[in-house]
C-alpha cells in the first residue's frame, strides 16, 4: 500500500507541477523527480556511388532523473534512459555538501571534461546534437556517454566554478574492466583487464557577467582504455580545451555567440604518436519573439596529418513554453540541417526535425 501510494503522488506531482517535482518523504528525506523527452524525424543522406538514403523515426532520449536528498547535507542520485526501448542506467552517484560552496561525489556520472561534451544537459544543446567536435572527442575518450566511475570535488562560488576528479578512466560501469577491485582473499585479486593507471580530470569556469562565460579544461588518462587500441593495447592520452560563450543556454538572451577548441594527444604505442583537434563557432539570433535561428561551423583533424572533417550546422527553434514565460528548454521544437565535408569520408547529409518536453 505504501508503495502504491509513493507512486500515485510521483505521478501527480509529474502531471501538476510544471518543473522539477518534489515530494517530502519524511522531516529528513525528499525526493525530486525530473526527466525530459526527444521525439526526433530525420532523413540522413550519404554522397557515394548510390546516394544511400535513410529516413527515421524514434526517440532520441526518455530520461528520468531521481534524487533523494538528506536535509542539505547530501544524497543518492540516479538517472535512467528509456529511449533505446528498455531502461539503462545513466548516471548512479551518491553527493555530499561538505560546505555551502564545496561538493564531493562517488560513484559513475559526468567527469570533468570540454564544455561542449555531457556537462551541457541534454536539454540545453543547441541544436539537436553536441558539436561534432564534441562528440568525436567522447568517442576517442570516455564513449558517448561522457561519464566514468571516480570521485571529484567541485567548489561553487560566486562566479567561479572548479572541479577536479579522479576516475577510473575506462568510461564503463563493468566490473571486470571497470568497477572495484576484489578482496583479498579472491584468487585473481587483479580479476579482469589489468589497468597500469587512474585519470584525471579538471575544469575551471568564471563568469564575469552580462552572460559571458570562460573556462578551461584539462586531463590526463593513464587506464589506456580499450577504445583508444588501434592494434597495439590501449593508449594513455592527454588532453585540453577551452571555451567563450556568450549566451550560453538557448534563448538566453537575443544574441548568443559559442567559441570551443580542443586536443587529445595519444601516447607513442609503437605506431608514433597521435594528436587530433577541433574547433567550433556557434551563433544565435532570437526571431519570432519566442525562437531562434543558427548556425554553427566546425573543423576536427583526426591525425597530425591535418587529415579530417567540416561540419556545418544551421536550424530554427521555437519555444512554446518562452512564450508562456517559462523556461525556453521546457517546451522546444527544433528543425535543424547538417552537412559533413571530409578528406576521408563521404560528404554527407542530415535534417532532423525533433521536439522536447524537459520537466
Amino acid at each position: 500500500m505504501l508503495r502504491l501510494s509513493l507512486l500515485a503522488a510521483v505521478l501527480v506531482a509529474l502531471v501538476a507541477t510544471p518543473s522539477r517535482a518534489q515530494i517530502v518523504l519524511s522531516d529528513d528525506l525528499r525526493l525530486d523527480i525530473a526527466g525530459g523527452v526527444q521525439p526526433r524525424a530525420s532523413v540522413g543522406i550519404e554522397e557515394n556511388a548510390t546516394d544511400e538514403t535513410r529516413y527515421g523515426f524514434g526517440l532520441r532520449r526518455a530520461r528520468i532523473q531521481a534524487r533523494v536528498l538528506y536535509r542539505d547535507l547530501g544524497g543518492v542520485e540516479y538517472d535512467v534512459e528509456g529511449g533505446s526501448g528498455s531502461i539503462e542506467s545513466v548516471d548512479l552517484f551518491a553527493f555530499a555538501n561538505l560546505t555551502n560552496d564545496v561538493q564531493a561525489r562517488v560513484g559513475y556520472f559526468p567527469v570533468a571534461q570540454p564544455a561542449g561534451g555531457i556537462l551541457t544537459p541534454y536539454f540545453l544543446i543547441d541544436a539537436v546534437d553536441r558539436a561534432a567536435i564534441d562528440e568525436r572527442w567522447l568517442s576517442g575518450t570516455l564513449g558517448g556517454d561522457g561519464r566514468d566511475l571516480g570521485a571529484d570535488v567541485t567548489y561553487r562560488s560566486g562566479r567561479t566554478t572548479a572541479s577536479v576528479a579522479v576516475h577510473n578512466g575506462f568510461g564503463t560501469f563493468q566490473r571486470g574492466t571497470n568497477n572495484f577491485r576484489e578482496g583479498i582473499s579472491a584468487p585473481d585479486v587483479v580479476n579482469g583487464i589489468e589497468t597500469p593507471g587512474l585519470a584525471i580530470s579538471s575544469v575551471l569556469v568564471y563568469e564575469p557577467g552580462d552572460g559571458l562565460e570562460v573556462g578551461v579544461y584539462g586531463g590526463f588518462n593513464g587506464a589506456n582504455p580499450d577504445r583508444t587500441d588501434r592494434g597495439d593495447g590501449g593508449r594513455d592520452y592527454t588532453s585540453a580545451g577551452a571555451h567563450v560563450y556568450w549566451g550560453a543556454s538557448p534563448g538566453s538572451q537575443p544574441l548568443r555567440v559559442k567559441l570551443d577548441a580542443l586536443v587529445l594527444s595519444y601516447a607513442d604505442d609503437g605506431r608514433g604518436g597521435q594528436d587530433q583537434a577541433g574547433v567550433s563557432a556557434f551563433g544565435a539570433a532570437r526571431v519570432l519573439g519566442s525562437g531562434e535561428v543558427f548556425g554553427r561551423v566546425e573543423r576536427y583533424w583526426d591525425d597530425a596529418d591535418l587529415e579530417g572533417d567540416d561540419f556545418v550546422t544551421a536550424g530554427l527553434s521555437y519555444s512554446p513554453s518562452a512564450a508562456r514565460g517559462a523556461p525556453y528548454e521546457r517546451a522546444r521544437l527544433t528543425l535543424a540541417y547538417h552537412y559533413r565535408t571530409s578528406d576521408v569520408l563521404e560528404d554527407a547529409h542530415l535534417v532532423v526535425l525533433q521536439g522536447q518536453l524537459a520537466f
